[in-house]
């Protein structure tokens, strides 16, 4: 099979992207044993973290079924033409296969979290992906854009990332997803873990077999402080401590009431427990939302008719008026 499409427009131009340095900054061998061990042990956080996870509590089904708002479909249309945008570029320049960066994955997420409707699948997702906020973020701190040399490429470099913290922000203060108590580390352990393991899991194999450093698994980038075979151990380090740090804050900052979950408190919605691992599953749960709105309706009708009664009953005892010649 042509893989021209994909890694046919890569080349050594820009320092660290592929080429010899990159590919001999440290051995394969190396790079597949942390691979292999530290995958094993983001498999054994999110695991136990799994088994330790508080119930999943949904907004009311009102809430869930409303429309959606101006600016949601606003933000939903802006990050879908970006993101298009930036496929045309990768295109364009025969270098698909950068679309594995995280932060293009996120952007797929977004687009599908600002789209669907509230469920436990999606609050999931929308909990791990704000441990993720660490993309957006050091794209800023450290901008590579040096090899962005179509016309608005760079342009939609920046826009995407703004919106990639944007988005969560204004789902924050949506109440559309909730998110987990401040005090709860549980989903940033597996937001954390999982994003480390698909660095590790898939990016590192294709790193080393393709010869192209994908999100700086095959060698550190220019900027990277920290230089020298242990970068990747030191990014784990540092990454673990700056995710769940950007989580917790930006929904400090900007969640609003009705984002956090209160776990502890008492609610009349569905919830997802763990600790039985029996989880409701979201076509039971639609069907529980029908039937509640089906009690809703018909108690609404029943009202409407005791009222027509009531009208019925009060005109056959009005007296009728007699004129008088």
């Amino acid at each position: 099979m042509d893989w021209d499409w994909a890694v046919g427009g890569i080349t050594d131009d820009i320092p660290r992207t592929t080429g010899a340095e990159c590919i001999n900054y440290m051995t394969d061998r190396r790079r597949w044993t942390e691979s292999a061990l530290l995958c094993a042990l983001f498999v054994y956080i999110m695991h136990s973290s799994w088994k330790q996870l508080a119930p999943i509590r949904l907004p009311s089904p009102h809430e869930i079924q409303k429309s959606h708002s101006p600016m949601r479909l606003f933000l939903l249309i802006s990050m879908s033409i970006v993101f298009g945008i930036e496929m045309g570029f990768k295109l364009a320049g025969r270098s698909m296969i950068f679309t594995l960066n995280p932060c293009h994955v996120q952007t797929c997420l977004q687009i599908y979290l600002l789209a669907a409707k509230p469920t436990r699948t999606t609050t999931a997702l929308f909990r791990i992906q704000m441990s993720n906020l660490n993309g957006p973020f050091l794209a800023f701190i450290f901008p590579e854009v040096e090899g962005r040399t179509y016309p608005f490429e760079q342009a939609a470099y920046w826009i995407q990332h703004a919106l990639l913290y944007i988005i969560p922000i204004y789902i924050l203060r949506s109440g559309a997803y909730t998110v987990e108590d401040l005090g709860d580390f549980k989903w940033s352990k597996i937001g954390t873990a999982f994003m480390l393991f698909y660095h590790f899991a898939l990016l590192s194999p294709l790193s080393i077999l393709t010869g192209i450093n994908l999100d700086h698994m095959l060698c550190a980038a220019m900027s990277d402080p920290f230089q020298g075979q242990n970068y990747r151990l030191f990014a784990c380090c540092h990454q673990a401590m700056l995710c769940p740090l950007l989580s917790k804050g930006t929904a400090l900052i900007f969640g609003s009431r009705k984002s956090r979950s209160n776990e502890n408190g008492i609610h009349n919605n569905v919830a997802l427990s763990s600790e039985n691992y029996a989880p409701i599953s979201d076509a039971i749960y639609h069907q529980l939302q029908q039937q509640q709105q089906q009690q809703l309706q018909q108690q609404q009708l029943q009202q409407h008719q005791d009222y027509v009664s009531a009208e019925s009953l009060a005109g056959e005892y009005r007296m009728p008026t007699t004129k008088i010649d």
